[in-house]
């Protein structure tokens, strides 16, 4: 009896491990797909692939541009897990390895943009200072005095840059210029314009 239980459950198991991957699928969104729809739900939860690009006179702006001398204007890096603080330039930044990838922004229930995106990825700015494996947080500060954090954890495993162009063009100003956080996977609030400052602890 016992085994034919044991059995039975096996069996129930086998089913049932084809419905929770399913569970963990993405959406796929089509051209059809409405904004109302789209802004209720996580970018970590959609494959936005078949979604038009979004032309940069449609992207959507928020916050008022701060005045940034590109000549004077440096990325700081720096915190309680950073062994080789550094102070980055806007043309070094350029002359670093690049990256470039469409991704979705989503703003929750207010707006949408799937754009494709360039920059240098924040695993070689912390490489390059040096940072400690076990960091807890990171901090991005605009411009502007807004200032955001992500942990490790939430992080792990998603793709993240610092843009500096946007659909083969310049980052404009109102949309982060000289660089802004791209997050993959990590809803819009996160996604930082006018970075002058990363901070490791």
């Amino acid at each position: 009896m016992k085994r034919k239980i044991t059995l039975l459950l096996i069996g129930l198991c086998v089913l049932l491990i084809p419905a929770a991957l399913l569970s963990k699928q993405r959406i796929t969104l089509t051209p059809d797909s409405t904004a109302s729809e789209i802004v209720r739900m996580s970018p970590d939860q959609v494959d936005p692939s078949l979604l038009p690009v979004t032309p940069i006179e449609k992207i959507h702006t928020t916050g008022v541009p701060p005045k940034i001398d590109i000549e004077t204007w440096r990325l700081e890096v720096f915190g309680e897990k950073v062994r080789n603080p550094i102070s980055l330039s806007y043309d070094e930044l350029l002359g670093m390895n690049m990256v470039e990838k469409k991704l979705l922004l989503i703003c929750p229930s207010i707006f949408y943009d799937y754009a494709e995106w360039e920059g240098v990825l924040v695993s070689d700015i912390l490489k390059q200072a040096r940072v400690r494996k076990n960091y807890n947080r990171i901090y991005f500060k605009a411009a502007d005095g807004f200032r955001t954090g992500l942990d490790r954890d939430e992080i792990k495993g998603k793709l993240l840059f610092l843009a500096l162009r946007v659909n083969g063009e310049v980052l404009p100003e109102e949309h982060g210029f000289p660089v802004r956080l791209v997050a993959e996977d990590i809803l819009g609030g996160a996604w930082v314009k006018w970075i002058t400052s990363i901070e490791v602890n």
